[in-house]
């Protein structure tokens, strides 16, 4: 049966074996997986908020045009909303359907009708996306047949995205959510000749800059962008089943809807690292070159972009910083990786969560850095806190879901990874200005901290207690 058939992609934890909480080392973790062929489940007995899967799914629909967002659950659901407003560039239409609790108990169907009525009449939008709240998502609210009733009355096509609610603890569930439901509205076997430069890349997670890095260097191969879905439109959508490829850009995001194009389409797939740093890039573009037959293009690039980087490049001091990086696992990985190509040093990282695509990472860990512990957590900053003033970090490497202020308080400069192009070789150069420059300006932090020094943010206490010993092992 097509995984399409089912109303929403299943949760991480159960596709791809994937966890939300660990502290220690990376020996224990692999001994758990050579064991069960999977890495061991663990919960904690006390858990600050974190990224949600309805936030993560908001934050790619809000960069799709042509869309408006009903946001099906209490009026407070709609909040999510202000988080996202800096990046909404299309100016994205919202509207909250505002469930009162006995519209959580009885349902809600008129609700919901009314308010797509209500979006259409006044926008017109190509797409509306309605995103259930984890309460809808309880109670079964029939959204189907909302949806069927006015899909032939409305000129436009009405994709709900299903919250798996509390079943999962792994954020970037709702990225696959959004790829799933869309997907499965439009589906449409193309029966054209395909053009063999026409290309899905595959943006999930990434910021504007850097697809389009990306797709300055598809474009030098001779290839034409089809973006999906993040920063899509509904006529790029309608194009997707088009495409001779689908390539990747961040393998852990973007494999779910690249095995669903493969899958229902037919569409080749393109897996490979994401292109940060020097041998990461040089990677990316020799995989899709030799799957896209232009090795010839590709040689002529890398050459070219390689002259560039290090003519650009330069050792400005020899100052060899500690770092700590918190990021997702394929950027966490990549930016690792590009750091120690700069020649810095690592003393911790924490990834927002593992699964068993990092498994050869986790390994690397074991055999090259044994005595540094792996970190997973999404959100919870009082670990942060813990294990920074544990292993004192000189630099502190983060993106937009990282909390800097745990950081800044202690003293650390900041580099967030959100505020400049990363990708490609123009994002070594970027990368290593950066570091350059925030090294260079420190008194602001050191200023910070010691004002924050006589202040009692946490307790004697709990800063000597181990990170890990409120995370347990599930019990099933």
């Amino acid at each position: 049966m097509s995984i399409l058939r089912q109303k929403a992609s299943p949760i991480r934890e159960k596709r791809l074996f994937a966890i939300g909480a660990y502290y220690g080392k990376a020996e224990i973790l692999l001994s758990e997986y050579e064991e069960n062929e999977q890495f061991t489940q663990r919960v904690r007995t006390f858990s600050q908020d974190s990224q949600s899967d309805i936030l993560t799914a908001l934050n790619v629909i809000s960069t799709i045009k042509d869309a408006a967002v009903i946001v099906h659950g209490a009026a407070g659901c709609g909040v999510g909303r202000l988080s996202l407003v800096p990046n909404d560039e299309n100016n994205t239409k919202w509207a909250v359907t505002n469930l009162n609790e006995r519209d959580s108990i009885m349902g809600s169907g008129s609700k919901l009708q009314e308010a797509i009525l209500q979006i259409y009449k006044l926008h017109e939008p190509k797409l509306i996306f309605i995103v259930l709240a984890p309460i809808v998502s309880i109670n079964n609210d029939d959204i189907e047949s909302v949806v069927e009733e006015l899909k032939g009355e409305l000129e436009t096509t009405i994709i709900p995205v299903y919250s798996v609610g509390f079943r999962s603890k792994i954020g970037s569930t709702g990225l696959d959510l959004v790829s799933h439901s869309i997907l499965k509205r439009f589906f449409k076997i193309n029966t054209e000749v395909v053009p063999s430069d026409y290309v899905n890349l595959l943006t999930v997670a990434e910021k504007k800059s850097d697809v389009t890095e990306a797709t300055r260097l598809l474009n030098e191969l001779g290839l034409k962008i089809n973006l999906f879905p993040r920063y899509t439109s509904y006529e790029n959508i309608k194009q997707v089943s088009n495409a001779s490829f689908s390539i990747s850009v961040n393998p852990d995001d973007s494999i779910y809807p690249g095995e669903v194009l493969k899958e229902r389409f037919d569409i080749p797939y393109i897996q490979s690292v994401i292109p940060i740093g020097i041998d990461n890039t040089s990677q990316w573009i020799t995989d899709i070159a030799i799957a896209t037959d232009r090795k010839k293009k590709a040689h002529e690039l890398l050459t070219l972009e390689k002259e560039k980087l290090f003519t650009l490049v330069r050792k400005k001091d020899n100052i060899k910083p500690k770092i700590f990086i918190s990021l997702t696992p394929a950027y966490g990985i990549a930016v690792i990786k590009l750091v120690e190509e700069l020649g810095y040093e690592i003393v911790g990282y924490k990834f927002s969560f593992l699964d068993n695509q990092h498994l050869s990472f986790v390994k690397q860990i074991k055999d090259e850095k044994p005595d540094i512990p792996v970190f997973v957590g999404n959100g919870q900053y009082f670990e942060e806190e813990n294990v920074i003033r544990k292993i004192k970090p000189e630099l502190y490497i983060g993106s937009n879901n990282s909390d800097f202020t745990v950081a800044v308080r202690n003293g650390i400069p900041v580099i967030n990874i959100d505020n400049f192009s990363i990708f490609g070789f123009n994002g070594v150069i970027n990368f290593a200005n950066k570091i350059t420059k925030t090294l260079a300006n420190t008194s602001f932090v050191k200023s910070l901290a010691s004002s924050e020094a006589e202040s009692d943010t946490y307790k004697t206490e709990w800063l000597r207690k181990s990170t890990n010993w409120f995370i347990k092992q599930e019990v099933k």
